[in-house]
């Protein structure tokens, strides 16, 4: 496989698609396929002819959180982002909030909120104090580097690290700049089950402070950001979950891979569901159908995906092979030396993940 810095998947709730997407002008993939290659080609003049870092688009299974309004929600990994209501004029403006590797520098606001809560009515008063702290961020990588360098032995382990997510703000709004003119404003959704919570606890009013961060993030109370480039604004907000088994079940494009992904998909399935991993939640794990990632002679073909920012690509993956999988690489973060078809870049180095803004 040839060396990639981030994977695009667009969430088409389908397990199968036509044999070559980047034809098909009924979904996005030709539009968002084709800004891709011409923002990459813009870089790569940029840049002196020099090489830029490859980008993966499939089509995957996923289902949109929401399918009010037009256009397909799309996840960037390993930025984890989830983008909404991406439509084909808007492409070449996503590429260059999300996707135009060269980011440069960008900056994090770290919102400290004051949060007053009358339990009788569950009015809330706010007071916001930000503090903005600039930040260098790694660029991409243009190789992974030899597959024997990345493994010793049998397998080869990854130690967690600190995640990238931008800081946000517990409430209210602030607003973040890129070298590349984007501008990304932070708001909170204030959900009422949340609300409720926050009442029960309490028969009085009663103040609390804290600083927003990673840690805080959470599906009761899910911050969305606005990302705007060129004509469009975007809503954008973090994927969370433990990981995702990408598996390619493109069936149109070559039936190796349409026939042995049900299979898999069920293993997988029952692995993770039996191990308490399969679902929604934050420690839960994904499993997506996607369309071709190539080596339809290595069927089946998963992608391992942890939140880490690790991505194991994996061939001739059978169903007996899913315990050894969820076990060996999902939860510990090594890799099956038998079954490695190749990784995306810096997937063996964890200090130097990167940022989408």
């Amino acid at each position: 496989m040839k060396p990639y810095t981030r994977h695009v998947l667009i969430s088409t709730g389908r397990e199968d698609w036509p044999a070559h997407i980047d034809e098909d002008k009924d979904s996005l993939a030709p539009f968002l396929q084709k800004a891709i290659d011409d923002g990459q080609e813009r870089l790569k003049e940029a840049k002196g002819g020099d090489k830029v870092p490859r980008i993966v688009l499939t089509n995957s299974s996923r289902m949109s959180d929401s399918w009010e309004g037009p256009g397909w929600e799309v996840i960037i990994l390993p930025d984890h982002i989830v983008v909404d209501h991406v439509t084909p004029d808007q492409c070449d403006d996503f590429f260059e909030a999300f996707l135009k590797p060269d980011i440069g520098t960008i900056f994090s606001n770290t919102t400290t909120t004051t949060t007053t809560t009358t339990a009788a009515t569950g009015d809330q008063s706010l007071n916001t104090t930000t503090t903005t702290t600039e930040l260098a961020v790694e660029k991409d990588g243009d190789a992974s580097g030899d597959r024997e360098d990345q493994i010793k032995g049998n397998t080869t382990t990854t130690s967690s690290h600190k995640d990238t997510w931008s800081t946000i703000a517990a409430t209210g709004s602030t607003t973040t700049t890129t070298t590349t003119t984007t501008t990304m404003t932070t708001t909170m959704r204030t959900t009422s089950s949340s609300l409720a919570q926050s009442v029960a606890s309490s028969s009085m009013s009663s103040a609390n402070s804290s600083t927003s961060s990673l840690s805080s993030f959470n599906h009761s109370d899910q911050s969305i950001i606005t990302v705007t480039a060129g004509n469009t604004t975007f809503t954008a907000r973090k994927w969370q979950r433990r990981g995702a088994v990408m598996i390619c079940s493109h069936k149109k494009r070559d039936k190796r891979c349409g026939v042995t992904a049900p299979y898999l998909k069920k293993a997988f399935n029952e692995i993770l569901l039996s191990k308490d991993m399969y679902g929604n939640g934050e420690d839960d794990v994904e499993i997506w159908m996607v369309s071709h990632i190539g080596g339809h002679k290595f069927a089946g073909n998963v992608i391992v995906h942890r939140r880490e920012g690790m991505a194991i690509w994996y061939g001739r993956v059978e169903p007996c092979h899913a315990r050894a999988i969820v076990d060996t690489t999902i939860e510990k973060g090594e890799v099956i030396r038998e079954l490695y078809r190749g990784s995306m870049v810096d997937s063996f180095n964890p200090s130097k993940k990167k940022m989408a803004w």
